[in-house]
């Protein structure tokens, strides 16, 4: 019979020996991800999993990998591209993905080289199933295409755009974008909710967990993983200039800003220690444990209901069972081994365990990367403030006294979500419900932008906000500000003249117009406020006693010029003890200092309690009257005309121009 051959042009061939030859330089030549990259595992630690698209990040199954002919390709473009332009999305897996499933669907087979245009139009359809991110999949499949046509992977180059809209910004001012802005922030029904559960300090773990959680995330705008990858040593106390200490939490943020303190606000610096003491005291016993895998490796952590045998003494069913952890009365031990093989060989053998064995197996579990739960920000599992044993979550099982684990970012977030079918979130099981009576649901993004709309509110510079949240880059900080069109009138109206308060803050010039006084000429700046006088027509009549002086105005808000006029108050009081005791001692002229102290101790005191005020609206110009108020001026008139009104109290305008011609001894012209 004769042989029956098939005939393959030479593009294809070409083609083929194209994908060879990449696959071959990309898993033997580059070190992208490390040298040592495992590169036959299905799962690459910290870069991503070769799954089909909706397979969970954790706990997969080996039906939901991708196609064993793409994978090859696929781990070669993901290395590859991240070697060129490296990120920390890694859209490549969302391209990869899509094309196999579209792969699969036209050609039957998921042969990256049968790429054509009628694959990439199906590959769209599948893009779409990413929904929120759906423009993104589509972008990354323009970028494999260009990919594809350039390295000549395909037999024929295609060109394709990206069918899938980008879209719209949720900085947008029409109903939509409004609406879309409106679902990013949380209703405060439900951080009340949270802070009532907070204060009531459940005692549940994965209630303690979940609601310290939720406060440290108030406390800075941050992703759940930073929290969680939190060192136990996160406090950072600093005086600051005003000698005021202030807390501060140290962050390995991502978004490529790297490293840093982000600064706790006053009103959350207390919840902030609080929440952090919780869960340092939660992880203590999985601390202890990590600590002891490091230090100790080959010998098995003595708990507390540990048999006191030696290491490889043989263990009775019942003694194994209490090393383990498990239940005296039923120690199932092959179900606990299951899928562990050389407990398979102990037992085909019909030898017995040992504390040794236990070891050997605890050690075999620890979790991948080890001792490093984040290698990249430096954090060990033995120094994290997340380090528990596995099951401590759990209400209904008991907790492992030997095998680490540490929470993913969902045990979190589906403690906050309502999911059908896992009806026993935080807020089901201590009986919180929407005003209608539906089961709550939110998502722990919100509080980041919680706090960068109210940091927005406060009129936090950019650059700083950046840095408060993490950003490397400013123009991120749009798409967390949602503040309303009323707030934005607001501000437009305070930025406008009149808002002597906004020109305090930016030290531009404030005219007496500002202050409420007579004239168009701009306000001398003083210690505590400004001064309204007419210096054109007299100089100072108080030598700079400016707080008894009734052309003194002082800002309500102007915080720093309030901190000094406390300051003064209060050595007012240390100079007035002083003096008392000078009276005592029978000095001369204590008594007739102390008599001008108390009135301006009096006068300081009630600027201070006008300033501090919750009634004093933000911006007023504070202006006090003055009964007895001294002008040498005043006197000189007072005693050569024998006119008693000129000295009269309450008076403190300028003197008359014929009072002034008077005292200078008649008409000067």
């Amino acid at each position: 019979m004769a042989n029956i051959l098939v005939f393959t042009p030479k593009h294809l061939l070409d083609a083929k020996t194209n994908l060879h030859d990449f696959i071959e330089m990309s898993r033997d030549r580059l070190t992208v991800f490390g040298a040592d990259l495992e590169w036959n595992r299905n799962t690459w630690q910290g870069v991503g999993n070769f799954t089909v698209i909706g397979a969970p990040a954790r706990g997969f199954t080996d039906s939901q990998l991708l196609s064993s002919e793409i994978i090859p390709f696929a781990k070669s473009y993901v290395r590859y591209q991240q070697g060129h332009n490296p990120s920390k999305l890694k859209n490549e897996f969302k391209a990869i993905r899509c094309i196999e499933k579209a792969l699969l669907q036209v050609k039957g087979r998921a042969d990256i080289t049968l790429t054509d245009i009628q694959v990439m139009d199906v590959a769209a359809t599948v893009a779409r199933e990413y929904r929120t991110t759906a423009y993104q999949a589509g972008s990354s499949l323009v970028k494999l295409v260009n990919f594809l046509n350039e390295s000549k992977i395909i037999p024929v180059p295609i060109t394709w755009k990206n069918p899938i809209s980008k879209p719209k910004e949720i900085n947008r001012t029409d109903a939509e974008g409004k609406t879309k802005r409106a679902e990013k922030m949380p209703d405060q029904r439900l951080l009340e909710f949270m802070g009532e559960m907070f204060a009531n300090d459940f005692q549940q773990p994965r209630d303690r967990f979940t609601t310290s959680i939720f406060a440290l995330l108030m406390c800075a705008p941050s992703r759940v993983s930073e929290i969680q990858d939190l060192p136990v040593n996160c406090l950072h106390s600093e005086v600051d200039s005003k000698g005021i200490e202030r807390l501060g939490l140290r962050f390995y943020a991502g978004k490529g800003y790297g490293a840093d303190i982000k600064w706790v606000s006053t009103v959350t610096k207390e919840i902030a220690v609080e929440a952090v003491r919780r869960l340092t005291e939660m992880s203590e016993e999985g601390r202890r444990l990590a600590t002891w895998y490091e230090t100790q490796p080959n010998k098995f952590y003595r708990h507390a209901d540990c048999p006191n045998v030696g290491e490889h003494d043989p263990l009775t069913d019942e003694q194994a069972a209490l090393a383990l952890g498990l239940s005296v009365e039923h120690p199932n031990l092959s179900s606990y081994f299951k899928g562990y093989e050389p407990y398979q060989a102990i037992k085909a053998k019909g030898d017995t365990l040992t504390l040794a064995f236990l070891n050997t197996f605890a050690h075999s579990q620890l979790p991948e990367g080890w001792p490093w739960k984040n290698k990249e920000r430096h954090i060990k599992y033995s120094e994290a403030l997340c380090c528990f044993r596995r099951h401590e979550m759990e209400i209904n099982r008991s907790t492992s006294h030997l095998l680490l684990w540490t929470p993913g970012k969902s045990t979190f977030t589906t403690d906050l979500n309502f999911i059908t079918g896992q009806e026993s979130n935080i807020w089901h099981r201590h009986g919180y419900v929407n005003l209608d009576g539906t089961e709550i649901s939110m998502t722990s993004h919100q509080l980041r932008h919680f706090l960068n709309t109210v940091a927005q509110r406060g009129d936090l510079s950019q650059l700083d906000l950046a840095k408060w949240s993490g950003r490397a880059n400013i123009h991120q900080n749009a798409t967390y500000n949602h503040m309303s069109d009323e707030e934005y009138v607001d501000l437009a109206r305070l930025a406008g003249v009149g808002g002597v308060l906004d020109k305090v803050k930016a030290n531009v010039p404030v005219t007496l117009a500002d202050l409420e006084a007579i004239g168009e000429g701009i306000a001398h700046v003083t210690e505590y406020g400004f001064c309204v006088h007419d210096f054109s027509m007299l100089p100072c009549q108080k030598h700079r006693d400016c707080l008894n002086c009734t052309d003194q105005v002082c800002i309500k808000g102007d915080d720093v010029r309030l901190e000094r006029l406390i300051q003064q108050r209060d050595g007012i009081r240390i100079q007035l003890e002083k003096a008392r005791e000078a009276s005592e001692e029978g000095l001369y002229g204590a008594d007739r200092w102390s008599q001008h102290q108390h009135k301006t101790l009096k006068r300081v005191s009630q600027l201070i309690e006008i300033l501090e005020s919750p009634n004093t609206p933000l911006g007023s110009a504070i202006r006090l009257n003055n009964d007895q108020e001294f002008s040498s001026l005043k006197r000189e008139l007072a005693a050569r005309s024998g006119d008693p009104k000129i000295a009269a109290p309450m008076q403190s305008e300028a003197p008359a121009l014929d009072e002034l011609r008077s005292l200078l001894g008649g008409n000067h012209g």
